[in-house]
């Protein structure tokens, strides 16, 4: 049971790392062409020259989706603390409350990848620009929230808890 909190609360940890590296940096979408072009979600640069990205309605959804994820994803990382010392309230523990935070988080975080990429998935296929890093560690951060929800809730129903015979 311990070893599925630790392999959960390394997961949670390695994925807002992950997320938090991916939303703050700028390499999202590259052009290697002549102008050498990458953007992010906060900034588009052009030969090092960096300019504040022009507000769009899918930037600002993704945004807005992935800030959540990245906050609720900081509630899922206290709860797997919590499940460490094995901390519950009844039949109800950290590492179950930890697990389904997670899902939340993996839920907006995917929504959210799921916006940026439609809108900007006819770009990549017709032109010389591509998603780079920053793009697919937010992906890889989705998967690797999931497998902590994952260890979570096995380690939630590796718990012998009073009440469950009656069940």
């Amino acid at each position: 049971m311990v070893y599925k909190n630790i392999v959960g609360i390394s997961c949670s940890c390695l994925s807002f790392v992950l997320l938090l590296t991916g939303l703050l940096s700028d390499f999202w979408f590259v052009s290697f062409g002549s102008d050498l072009f990458h953007t992010g979600l906060w900034q588009n640069c052009t030969k090092n020259i960096c300019h504040k990205v022009t507000e769009k309605g899918y930037i600002e959804a993704t945004r807005a989706l992935l800030i959540w994820s990245t906050s609720l994803l900081m509630f899922a990382m206290l709860f797997s603390c919590l499940a460490l010392i094995n901390k519950r309230i009844g039949n109800i523990t950290a590492s179950l409350v930890a697990a389904s935070i997670e899902c939340s988080t993996a839920i907006f975080l995917l929504i959210g990848m799921s916006v940026y990429t439609a809108e900007t998935c006819y770009t990549v296929m017709n032109s010389s620009y591509n998603y780079q890093w920053s793009f697919y560690l937010c992906w890889t951060s989705n998967v690797t929230v999931i497998v902590a929800a994952i260890f979570h809730l096995l380690a939630h129903k590796s718990l012998h808890l009073p009440g469950y015979e009656s069940m």
